[in-house]
């Protein structure tokens, strides 16, 4: 575990201090970049919102400036300028619309990323939790394994478990969770309800099947004291991604717009609403005043240095991102030619070998952040699916294969269900080649029961 420790610490070493910003910029959304800029031009005095008439008017003005004098200025004012800065919106009809989005609920990711925030991590761990946060499915779960985390960021499993323990301890309750038993367990009180706890820990499969009396033998409980427990445990919300307000306001903005004009696709970033930022050309120029002393030319000289490092990383995400979607309107060609959501078999390695960058920032581009198609908007990661191959050869992506398996179901006789057996059975004569343990780890992501709790529900 210290040498996997210290190979960590090596690996993160190799990352500059400019590199470690592009990646956190790089896997925020707009939302979150805009309290980004928000928080950087508070304590950054030395970047600005750049004003369109303000640009006007200093290039008119631009002589006179240079001719005042450099011992007008109070130096005493220069570490109180943050603490004086004031933020003003652009004023222009086409930001409206930003307004009501302040307004809105936050996402789940944001959510967590907030409590991350407040808790002070470390630059290293973020990006981890990032990357775990981004792999938590629509109920709550996060149903990957770490060492895939581990792989894609170069960092080691116990990093990535330390980072995944501490996202668990968060709110809602159970997020996270590898599964439905991890997920009622992290919101049970096993202090206050050490009953329902036990239920869940050692008797899970019993308590699934409703084997009831097995359970009290098993516990030496009674009956009274199950039934108590099990009202306990239903009161626990199994999908704690749902546990955000919903309502008709609730919407997404999305990062990314796309339409089509003529016959070509028009990609381009929905930040409209973002400030437009530079470096503050008086702070500039006062690195090359004599009269400034060494302790306030570093300061400055720090400050602007940082200043042009976030300018850059904003950019750098504005260009990976559009240069991503442009990759994947390509490779989803039929997607895009017919307008529907059918998808061609993309992984992220895909378009990190399309565009020469590391998988990780395709990752960072792609989770969390949405797409405006003229058929509606839909999640980038959405976009990404492995290859199932099929006894003639072909490669479709295993979303065809998840929906097929869902409609199997839905349509299956409801008092002799499927199980898993039978269902490859039937892929295998439509073409497709699953194995059994495919079937089972597809139906569990989407929340379909066994065949046998299938038709005990039904039953009742």
């Amino acid at each position: 575990m210290a040498s996997g420790s210290r190979q960590t610490q090596s690996q993160i070493q190799k990352l500059s201090p400019q590199q470690i910003l592009q990646a956190n910029i790089m896997q925020l959304t707009n939302s979150l970049l805009e309290q980004r800029i928000v928080k950087e031009l508070e304590d950054n005095p030395t970047l600005e919102i750049v004003d369109p008439i303000d640009e006007d008017d200093e290039n008119q003005n631009e002589a006179d400036n240079n001719q005042e004098s450099e011992s007008e200025f109070d130096w005493d004012e220069l570490d109180s300028d943050s603490d004086r800065f004031e933020l003003v919106k652009p004023n222009s009809e086409s930001t409206d619309f930003i307004f009501t989005n302040h307004s809105t609920p936050k996402t789940l990711n944001d959510r967590i990323k907030d409590q991350l925030i407040d808790i002070n991590i470390s630059e290293e761990y973020m990006n981890i939790a990032y990357e775990i946060i981004g792999n938590i499915d629509d109920d709550g779960y996060f149903k990957i394994e770490p060492i895939l985390i581990a792989d894609r960021l170069g960092v080691s499993e116990f990093d990535v478990h330390s980072v995944l323990d501490i996202i668990k301890s968060l709110d809602p309750k159970g997020i996270a969770s590898k599964d439905l038993k991890e997920c009622i367990s992290l919101q049970i009180n096993k202090k206050k309800y050490p009953l329902a706890y036990n239920i869940i820990q050692n008797c899970y499969e019993d308590f699934i099947s409703k084997r009831y009396e097995k359970i009290c033998k098993y516990l030496n409980c009674s009956k009274i004291e199950l039934k108590d427990s099990i009202e306990i445990i239903k009161k626990i919300n199994p999908k704690p991604g749902d546990g955000l307000p919903a309502g008709d306001n609730e919407f997404i903005i999305p990062d990314i717009m796309v339409e089509k004009r003529d016959n070509d696709w028009v990609i381009q970033m929905n930040d409209q609403s973002m400030y437009e930022l530079r470096v503050s050309k008086e702070y500039s120029k006062m690195l090359d005043s004599k009269s400034l002393d060494m302790a306030a030319k570093k300061f400055i000289k720090g400050k602007t240095e940082s200043a042009n490092w976030f300018i850059d990383a904003i950019k750098h995400r504005k260009r990976t991102m559009l240069e991503i979607m442009n990759v994947i309107i390509q490779k989803q060609e039929i997607m895009f030619r017919d307008e529907k959501f059918e998808l061609c078999p993309m992984i992220l390695k895909d378009i990190a070998d399309e565009l020469n960058i590391d998988i990780s920032t395709v990752s960072r581009a792609s989770n969390g952040k949405y797409v405006q198609l003229p058929w509606g908007i839909f999640e980038i990661r959405n976009f990404f699916s492995e290859s199932i191959k099929t006894k003639s050869g072909k490669e479709v992506s295993n979303t065809v294969v998840k929906n097929r398996i869902k409609d199997i179901i839905v349509n299956e006789d409801k008092s002799n269900p499927y199980d898993d057996q039978s269902i490859v059975s039937i892929l295998e004569s439509e073409d497709y080649i699953v194995a059994r343990r495919t079937v089972s780890k597809y139906r569990s992501l989407m929340g379909i029961a066994k065949s046998k709790l299938r038709r005990e529900i039904t039953d009742e």
